[in-house]
């Protein structure tokens, strides 16, 4: 065989190969969330079905802090309305596309995200 059917060759396996692969599972949703806000957050909650979600946080986020949030899952609507609940008794909640969300910012009133 030649150099160059050998090569032709080797290109086919390794082809083949990739192609037999299975697709790695679509990422999860895990994004940083930042507290840009004046309180430390003592709440994260979402909502699906008309009920809040239990608190996705376990300790609260102070204020210029940063923490790794994972859902577990990409599954569902990006969409999702999403409560904030501050130390001092202040909460707010908006809607958040977490299927573009690399990091989400808290503020006072309003979450922001890139």
């Amino acid at each position: 065989m030649t150099p160059v059917g050998i090569m032709t060759s080797v290109c086919a396996v390794v082809l083949a190969l990739v192609l037999s692969c299975e697709r790695a599972p679509a990422a999860e949703w895990k994004f940083k969330v930042v507290n840009k806000g004046t309180y430390p957050a003592i709440e994260f909650r979402t909502k699906e079905d008309d009920d809040w979600s239990s608190n996705w946080i376990s300790e609260r986020i102070e204020p210029g802090e940063t923490f790794d949030m994972d859902f577990g899952t990409d599954k569902g609507n990006c969409t999702v309305r999403t409560q904030i609940r501050f130390t001092d008794g202040s909460y707010f909640d908006a809607d958040v596309n977490y299927c573009n969300v690399g990091t989400l910012y808290i503020h006072d009133k309003t979450l922001s995200a890139d």
